[in-house]
């Protein structure tokens, strides 16, 4: 007997809407194909941003000691940290610094550029691998010879100041001889976007420019690679607070390995925001068609409502078969 011709009893409303539901569902899915899809469309780009967010802030996390070159990361700008203030940071760790500076280098043809000049020292990196294009270690790379410090550039530079591997560019009142093309940095993120290709050179050849002056825009980095029995994040959190402790005045900008890259971050969650508004409005204009594919289902199944109000069916009754029937069919989608 079908659905609509079989006596309506009255056992158990929940569970009698939902077999009637399922028997109606035998005939096919016909007029809910588009439902399914508005659905399943709409919640699989709410979900696909939440699965891409989570996995750039699981990479974040997973490889924040590189990104940030090392557990901690003490910032200051302006000024060079104290000699009392560096002792602090190398009785807890391995301290690597770095200063970062604007200046425009000038190539023996004249050509102009403005460069994000990096002065490391002899320990840097500490984590990740620099990827230099010849590759050179780094007392050869950065070393003074016959008049001129080492340096290694950004490709973008030397195409833009037509330069080749073994020239020479003047910053300031110090020349530069370009030996290698700097192609990967492991803690370029850290350090944000900058305004100009990379200049990588040594602490004593950014001195020798004449451009580290008071009111120059350095930024002095100071970085802390904590021992491996003792860098855990308690630990870092820890050193931390010892930190501010030891030099309340210092003017520290401090950051962990925990959160290496504010920036990107930031740009993360608002990128997430961004895309999981544009699900919603996806699903909401899915909604329409949603409901398009209700009522043309109510509207087919006119003659078999009609049979179940023939053999004693309620509207409440009726209402729970269809009402199951698209419950079931949006768990599907």
């Amino acid at each position: 007997m079908s659905a609509a011709a079989e006596p309506f009893a009255k056992p158990n409303g929940v569970a009698l809407s939902l077999r009637y539901a399922l028997r109606e569902l035998r005939g096919g899915l016909r007029g809910f194909y588009v439902f399914i899809a508005c659905i399943a469309l709409g919640v699989m780009a709410i979900a696909g941003v939440g699965s891409v967010s989570a996995s750039l802030s699981d990479g974040l996390a997973r490889e924040g000691r590189t990104l940030l070159g090392g557990d901690v990361s003490f910032v200051l700008f302006q000024r060079e940290a104290k000699p009392e203030e560096v002792a602090f940071l190398r009785s807890r760790g391995t301290v690597s610094s770095a200063a970062t500076l604007r200046g425009m280098a000038r190539s023996a043809e004249g050509k102009l550029a403005l460069v994000e000049m990096k002065a490391v020292d002899d320990t840097y990196p500490m984590l990740g691998q620099l990827t230099l294009a010849p590759p050179l270690p780094m007392s050869d790379l950065l070393a003074e010879r016959d008049g001129a410090f080492g340096a290694a550039a950004d490709p973008t530079l030397l195409a833009r100041l037509s330069l080749k591997t073994g020239d020479r560019v003047t910053v300031g009142a110090a020349t530069f001889q370009i030996r290698s093309a700097v192609e990967a940095e492991p803690d370029k993120l850290a350090g944000g976007i900058g305004f100009g290709p990379r200049f990588l050179i040594s602490e004593a050849g950014l001195r020798a420019t004449g451009l580290v002056q008071p009111g120059s825009l350095v930024r002095w980095v100071y970085r802390v690679k904590l021992p491996e029995i003792a860098n855990s994040e308690r630990a870092t959190d820890a050193f931390i607070a010892d930190a501010r402790n030891a030099a309340p005045q210092a003017g520290w900008e401090v950051r962990s390995r925990s959160n290496a890259s504010p920036q990107l971050e930031r740009n993360i969650n608002r990128f997430t925001q961004f895309l999981t508004l544009v699900g919603l409005a996806a699903l909401l204009v899915g909604g329409v068609g949603v409901a398009n594919a209700v009522k043309a289902h109510i509207d087919h199944k006119l003659e078999v409502i009609a049979a179940f109000k023939a053999v004693g069916a309620t509207g409440r009754d009726v209402f729970g078969i269809y009402l199951a029937q698209v419950l079931l069919l949006a768990a599907i989608g």
